[in-house]
């Protein structure tokens, strides 16, 4: 029988056992649809870079991977799953995060998985922001909530330029500690 006409979960069992040729057939089978996949959500090096990993995991833990559904789900939940934590490193992450959610039910998406990363993130951010003053941190929360600076000026009783102070130390503070982490506080604090 033809390795091109053996089915992707018995494929799988042969590249748990370290056969080469069923590996590659695997990962012929699914490059490209992969890497169009992540291309909707990255440029092509990042697509093509974190495709490359998520293969070379795959041979790594070959003998441990325990594949739950089909082999072709497994894959695109673990591409998804490792967009959603680039992106979450990343200066994209506001963007693609509000995507996942939407795609989720489409890919058969855990929503409990995609609520849980975004949880770590805010809370990742959370203790980043109890290092402030009660003050600083009021401003931050009023621009996470959408207030402009004129009116978080009016609700705290400050002046303009000092909402503006806070707001830019806390900003390069943040950009110091967290280079990945800024655009998507930015995108927060702007809206």
């Amino acid at each position: 029988m033809s390795i091109k006409k053996i089915s992707d979960e018995k494929l799988f069992d042969f590249v748990k056992e370290g056969d080469r040729r069923a590996y590659e057939e695997l990962y012929d089978r699914y490059k490209r649809p992969l890497v169009a996949y992540a291309l909707k959500k990255m440029n092509e090096d990042e697509a093509y870079d974190l495709i490359h990993d998520l293969w070379l995991r795959i041979w790594e833990k070959r003998e441990t991977l325990d594949i739950k559904g089909t082999v072709v789900s497994y894959l695109f939940k673990a591409v998804r799953n490792r967009i959603i934590d680039f992106m979450a490193k990343s200066a994209h992450s506001q963007r693609y995060l509000a995507s996942v959610e939407l795609e989720g039910s489409s890919l058969g998406g855990d929503k409990a998985d995609y609520q849980l990363r975004e949880k770590m993130f805010m809370k990742q951010i959370e203790q980043v922001l109890n290092k402030y003053s009660d003050k600083a941190h009021s401003i931050v929360r009023l621009r996470m909530q959408g207030y402009n600076n004129h009116e978080i000026a009016e609700k705290l009783n400050l002046s303009e330029k000092t909402i503006r102070n806070q707001h830019s130390s806390i900003l390069k503070f943040l950009k110091a500690k967290f280079p990945y982490m800024l655009l998507f506080i930015l995108l927060i604090m702007m809206k």
